[in-house]
């Protein structure tokens, strides 16, 4: 009988962060904050029952094609969970047993490797939906953890995966994978409703060249810790999106060309920054601020992407 699993996991958008190492992979991540937007990743997992002859194999699309630089977070996972599998509870092993073919298809509608955490998009909802399709009964938190050790082990990110657990505007105050690292949420009285965020990516970073060099991450380390100490003090949105904005002055990771547009549309805008780690701009903004940036000759040529702030749990259909 064939299966099918669908989970949708959003986007998350880093405005500052700092890393913590630690030996221990599950331990090992970044504090800082960010805010999860209702444009995602959306992954479907199916089995198809293979002919008798035909030998197991599990295809990866990303939008429906073949991506094999992309499916990269996706092998991995795979990989990390069978571990886990073994390691944690021996008796379900039996269980992770190919007998179908399987299709993991994630449909992306962000921009991939510009700072919208979409290798931890991808890894979450495959742990989850493979979870589901072999009834190995992990916890969303569970299947975070392994979502969270594939991210470390490829250097594609730190807390992307802690954050996806949360919801809105997210402050992770205790680095590490879901039920180690702590965060707490930024409130706002009427849930986000009333607010748009909006992107506009200019290409692509590599987040490992940048979280590897030590010259980077010791700056990013020194302005994340002092701009965590502001939003503790002061958790609101406005602070949220100056604090970003500091950090990616102050740290050089925001290129000439984002700090212009950028300039702008903290013109017109609650505030906007960069997002980390990806040649993107972001700002937070109200409905009724769309028309100024209409209005302004410096960004009304920009199409950018409007989204709105998710609230809500990761969804499995």
């Amino acid at each position: 009988m064939n299966m099918k699993v669908s989970i949708f996991v959003p986007s998350h958008i880093t405005g500052f962060f700092s890393i913590k190492e630690d030996e221990n992979p599950l331990k090992k991540g970044s504090c800082g904050a960010g805010v999860l937007i209702d444009s995602g990743v959306k992954t479907s997992i199916q089995t198809i029952k293979k002919e008798n002859n035909e030998i197991h194999q599990i295809q990866i699309r990303i939008n429906g094609k073949k991506d094999p630089k992309n499916e990269l977070i996706t092998l991995k996972t795979i990989e990390i969970l069978k571990n886990y599998i073994i390691k944690n509870n021996g008796k379900n092993n039996g269980k992770f047993e190919l007998k179908d073919n399987i299709i993991i298809n994630h449909e992306i509608n962000v921009p991939v490797g510009s700072g919208f955490g979409t290798s931890a998009s991808c890894s979450f909802g495959t742990a989850i939906g493979l979870s589901k399709i072999f009834n190995l009964d992990l916890s969303n938190n569970q299947a975070g953890q392994i979502a969270h050790l594939t991210e470390v082990e490829l250097g594609s990110g730190l807390g992307d995966v802690l954050s996806q657990t949360s919801k809105g505007i997210v402050i992770r105050t205790s680095p590490g994978a879901p039920k180690i690292g702590k965060t707490n949420i930024i409130e706002d009285k009427n849930n986000f409703s009333d607010i748009l965020v909006l992107t506009k990516t200019f290409g692509e970073i590599d987040t490992s060249s940048i979280i590897k060099n030590p010259k980077k991450k010791k700056d990013i380390n020194k302005f994340g810790l002092i701009m965590q100490e502001k939003i503790i003090n002061n958790p609101t949105i406005e602070n949220f999106m100056d604090c970003s904005y500091e950090f990616a002055k102050k740290t050089g990771l925001m290129n000439k060309e984002l700090l212009k547009i950028v300039n702008e549309l903290k013109k017109c805008t609650i505030g906007a920054s960069m997002a980390m780690l990806g040649n993107t701009v972001f700002a937070i903004a109200k409905k009724e601020d769309l028309g100024k940036i209409q209005k302004s000759d410096n960004l009304k040529a920009i199409d950018f992407k409007i989204s709105k702030i998710y609230n809500d749990n990761i969804k499995i259909d």
